[in-house]
């Protein structure tokens, strides 16, 4: 049968939606893990370069953690915003704050100026994160949603490769600055293809948003990032911060208790996978954040040019975008955490191997290949383990909540590796750096421990496959088991048949009267038998 031109036109239209989608969501994970690490080279950079040797580490590290307080503290809300209002409108804001942001890094002299244009970019990520993927899974068929989030989690390290590969010659041409321009011209494509998309799904409640309970988690976050990036330089004044934090997340729970349309899902919360994902997705933010603040810094305190230090490091990023392709496809073999598990395993080893050398040898180009491939195993794994516990309605505020533990946790990663680097532990040449490295170590092994916790669950969560197949299973079994025992009992003489317990009995003649005959294979007549 030929299929009409109206049912072509649909079908070629969502084709085209699907294509978009794919692109658009790719771009905006590419242009973020871009533009960190565009800061990651800049910091390393101004530490090893005689324009920013007066600076200490952790000064420049801010660099880092002014774009990471907004987008941890706007992510769950900006996820809930888009969820409520529409995940295309949320993204182009976002892309439109985060292209202003990149234009005033470039441009302003000012260090102070510097800092707020890039929390400006880190507010505008925070929205692009979540309604780009909200958009991307609410559209597609379910079918398509693990592939689709393999791409976009492989696209954060095609973003690494470019930034590698092209960064390193445009901040020795131009300066460190240069490192930002190609996101905004990114940020700027992203914004017309916009046109093209879908508006997305909205959620069906009614009413205001709870705009003081957004505020208060927002502030919470960003106190606590505030808190652990300046935890060595503050002291116990640090313990205040936490508090407040605590203070700030406490109402805002409170708020979302009560509200009709909460900035915190408190639903998405009760769903154990989506908790379990939660804290698999904190360590491995941790851990890549801390890896991708290592590497370059270890290899310019060696001397290299930044030109060199690129080319040592783009083949953690190929093995990144290769690998996180490959476990779209193992993803329903092993499951999300056997890949959370597979990659905290190539990461702790990769660790380790660099650790027994002395500078940069062959071992050492083998093991950034395997830190690659074990980060390119653990982000969809991650994303997986997360975005999918949630519902449809909720996509956004799963991936809101998920990317912020993500950033809270390179936050804590790269806050911690430049105490280390700068207050090293250990001993000998690279002490810094080899605690820094050590503290990689121990993430993956908890990472790894969790996510081996997490297989080997005896009781599965509620709600799983798992507990409605042999349900359905059972319900099919009782009832041919009802049915052969009733064609069974058909069969049998009357005096052989035993009755109920709670049969009738003839006050007259003081037996049980008998049933009425059914042919054989019928149900009629004995449904008193097989109830």
């Amino acid at each position: 049968m030929r299929s009409s031109p109206a049912a072509v036109r649909t079908t070629g239209a969502n084709r085209h939606h699907g294509v978009m989608l794919r692109l658009v969501g790719a771009g905006v994970m590419l242009t973020v893990m871009a533009d960190t690490t565009a800061t990651t080279m800049a910091v390393g950079m101004l530490r090893y370069a005689p324009g920013g040797a007066g600076m200490p580490l952790g000064d420049l590290v801010w660099l880092t953690s002014a774009a990471f307080i907004p987008i941890a503290a706007l992510l769950a809300s900006a996820g809930r915003w888009a969820d409520l209002f529409g995940r295309r409108r949320v993204l182009a804001v976002g892309l439109v704050v985060f292209v202003l942001g990149g234009i005033a890094t470039v441009t302003v002299e000012s260090w102070s100026y510097v800092l707020a244009a890039r929390a400006v970019q880190g507010a505008g990520a925070a929205a692009m994160i979540p309604a780009s993927l909200g958009l991307l899974l609410g559209e597609l068929p379910e079918s398509q949603r693990r592939g689709a989030i393999a791409l976009w989690s492989s696209a954060s390290g095609l973003g690494c490769l470019l930034m590698q590969a092209g960064g390193g010659w445009l901040a020795v041409a131009v300066g460190w600055r240069a490192l930002f321009l190609p996101d905004v011209i990114i940020g700027v494509a992203l914004l017309v293809a916009c046109v093209w998309l879908p508006s997305g799904r909205r959620a069906t409640g009614k009413g205001v948003p709870d705009m003081l309970g957004a505020w208060l988690l927002a502030a919470g976050i960003a106190v606590i990032v505030l808190a652990i990036s300046k935890a060595m330089a503050w002291g116990l004044d640090v313990v205040w911060l936490a508090l407040a934090a605590l203070a700030l997340i406490g109402g805002a729970l409170a708020q979302a208790r009560h509200h009709r349309m909460p900035a915190i899902d408190l639903a998405l919360w009760r769903r154990p996978r989506f908790v379990w994902g939660w804290l698999a997705t904190w360590g491995f933010g941790a851990l890549s954040y801390g890896l991708l603040t290592v590497q370059p810094l270890y290899l310019l305190h060696l001397g290299y040019p930044m030109l060199e230090v690129a080319m040592w490091l783009t083949p953690t990023s190929v093995a990144v975008v290769v690998t996180s392709f490959v476990a779209g496809r193992l993803i329903k073999r092993v499951g999300p955490y056997g890949l959370i598990y597979a990659g905290s395993l190539l990461c702790g080893g990769a660790c380790v191997l660099v650790l027994t050398q002395s500078g940069p040898t062959i071992w050492g180009l083998i093991a950034s290949v395997v830190v690659g491939m074990g980060v390119g195993a653990l982000a969809p794994g991650t994303s997986i383990a997360t975005t999918l516990a949630a519902r449809p309605h909720q996509y956004a505020s799963a991936v809101g909540a998920a990317t912020m533990a993500r950033m809270v946790g390179g936050a804590v990663g790269v806050a911690v590796v430049s105490v280390v680097i700068d207050h090293p532990f250990m001993t000998g040449p690279f002490a810094g750096l080899a605690g820094a490295l050590a503290l990689c170590v121990a993430i993956s092994v908890l990472i790894g421990a969790l996510a081996l916790t997490k297989i080997t669950r005896l009781r599965p969560d509620p709600g799983d496959v798992m507990i409605k197949v042999p349900r359905r299973l059972l319900l099919e079994l009782r009832m041919t088991l009802a049915t052969v025992a009733a064609e069974a009992d058909a069969l049998l003489p009357v005096e052989t048949r035993t009755p109920p317990a709670d049969a009738p009995v003839d006050a007259s003649t003081g037996s049980v009267p008998r049933p009425r005959t059914a042919e054989p294979g019928s149900l009629a007549g004995t449904r008193g038998h097989t109830n």
